[in-house]
C-alpha cells in the first residue's frame, strides 16, 4: 500500500471514530487512580484488618437482612472493604473499614455522589453501560484503534527524518509543523498504548479468550450443604491467609445454598503485580482448605489471562506502570487534538490555494 493510502486510511478511520476513542481515553485516565481519589475524599486512614472485627460487622448486617454477595478491598488506602449487597431489593455498596467500621452506604442507583461517579466511570469505560453489545463495540473500536496506530506508524516512519524536522523548525508552514508533533509525539506513545489497547480489547472478550485457552477456574465439588454450622468467617479468614504467609486479603465471597463454602481472593507474595492479587483459597463449613489456586505458579494459559487486567491498567509495573497507564490516556486525548488540529489545518490549506493562483 503507497503511502498517500496509508495516511487517508489513517485519517477516515481516526475521524470516524475519534470520539469513542477520546471518551475511552478520558475515561479510562479519570479512573486509572479511582480507588486512591476516592479513599482521598471518603478521609479514611489505613486500617489494620481485624478479621475477627470485620466477622462481627458482616453477622449483624446479614442479622439485619443484608444479603452480601462480596466483600473486596476498595483499591486504595489499607484496611478498606466495599461490601457488594442486597438489602430489600435495593442494591447497595458500603463502605467498612478494617476494623468493622461501617462509614459509607450508598445505593447503586446513585451514578455521581458519595463516591458513585467512580463506578458509573468504570462501568462506562468498560461496556459504554450497554452491556454485550457494548463489549462488542469496544472490541471492534480498540482493534481498529491498534490498528490506526500501527497506520501511523507505516505513514510516518519512511518521512520521520523530515517529519522531526517540520517540528523543531520555527518556519515551517502550520500543517507541516502539527504534522512533525503529531508523529513525533505518536511514535513515543505507540508502544504503551498498542499494549494497553490490546488487552484492553482481550478483556472485552476474557470469557471467549478463557474458553480458547482452556482456561477453567475450578470450584469444590460438593453435592450438597453439610447440615452442620459452619466456622465463623474470621476463623475461615484466618486458615485462608495460614496457607500464603504474608498475603493480603483481597476479596470474601461468603456461602450460599448453592456455594457451601467460603472463597477468598489474596494477594500472595510471588504473584504476577496487581493490586486484587489472583491467588485463590476455598474453604469449607468445617474449616477445611477444599481448594486453591497458586497464581505465582499459574499454568502458562492461566498467566496470559492473568496478566491482562494488570497489563491493560498498568499494575503490573507497580506505581510507575499506573502513572505510564495514565500518561497513556492523556497521550491519546493529545493524539486526538493534534489529529483534529491538523486536518482542519490541511482543509484550510487546500481551500485557499486557488485564491493564490488567481
Amino acid at each position: 500500500m503507497t503511502f498517500p493510502r496509508v495516511r487517508v486510511l489513517h485519517k477516515w478511520i481516526s475521524l470516524a471514530f475519534l470520539f469513542v476513542w477520546a471518551l475511552q481515553a478520558a475515561s479510562g485516565l479519570a479512573i486509572s487512580f479511582r480507588a486512591d481519589i476516592d479513599d482521598f475524599f471518603l478521609g479514611q486512614a489505613a486500617t489494620e484488618t481485624d478479621p475477627a472485627a470485620i466477622a462481627r460487622t458482616v453477622a449483624q448486617m446479614q442479622a439485619n437482612g443484608d444479603d452480601i454477595s462480596s466483600i473486596w478491598i476498595s483499591g486504595g488506602q489499607d484496611g478498606q472493604f466495599d461490601l457488594y449487597l442486597d438489602r430489600a431489593g435495593d442494591s447497595r455498596t458500603v463502605r467498612m473499614d478494617g476494623a468493622g467500621r461501617l462509614v459509607r452506604d450508598r445505593s447503586d442507583a446513585v451514578l455521581f455522589s458519595d463516591g458513585a461517579v467512580f463506578e458509573t466511570l468504570t462501568r462506562f469505560h468498560k461496556s459504554l453501560m450497554l452491556g454485550t453489545i457494548g463489549y462488542t463495540f469496544l472490541t471492534l473500536s480498540g482493534l481498529l484503534l491498534a490498528s490506526n496506530i500501527l497506520l501511523g506508524l507505516v505513514a510516518g516512519w519512511p518521512q520521520r527524518k523530515r517529519l522531526k524536522a517540520f517540528a523543531t523548525s520555527s518556519r515551517a508552514p502550520k500543517p507541516a509543523a502539527l504534522s512533525g508533533w503529531h508523529w513525533r509525539i505518536g511514535f513515543w506513545g505507540a508502544l504503551p498504548a498498542l499494549v494497553i489497547v490490546l488487552s484492553g480489547v482481550a478483556l472485552t472478550q476474557a470469557d471467549v479468550l478463557a474458553d480458547g485457552l482452556g482456561v477453567q477456574q475450578e470450584t469444590p465439588e460438593i453435592a450438597q450443604t453439610p447440615d452442620f454450622a459452619a466456622i465463623p468467617l474470621d476463623q475461615a479468614i484466618e486458615t485462608a491467609l495460614a496457607e500464603y504467609p504474608g498475603a493480603s486479603l483481597v476479596a470474601i465471597n461468603l456461602p450460599s445454598d448453592s456455594r457451601p463454602w467460603y472463597r477468598f481472593r489474596l494477594n500472595a507474595p510471588g504473584e504476577m503485580p496487581r493490586l486484587y492479587g489472583a491467588t485463590r483459597v476455598f474453604v469449607g463449613l468445617d474449616g477445611a482448605v477444599l481448594l486453591r489456586h497458586d497464581a505465582a505458579h499459574s499454568a502458562p494459559n492461566e498467566r496470559i489471562t492473568e496478566a491482562l487486567y494488570p497489563l491493560h491498567t498498568g499494575q503490573i509495573g507497580g506505581v510507575a506502570g499506573r502513572l505510564l497507564n495514565a500518561a497513556t490516556g492523556a497521550w491519546l486525548l493529545i493524539m486526538i487534538i493534534l489529529g483534529l488540529q491538523l486536518w482542519s489545518a490541511r482543509r484550510r490549506q487546500r481551500a485557499t490555494k486557488p485564491a493564490q493562483g488567481d
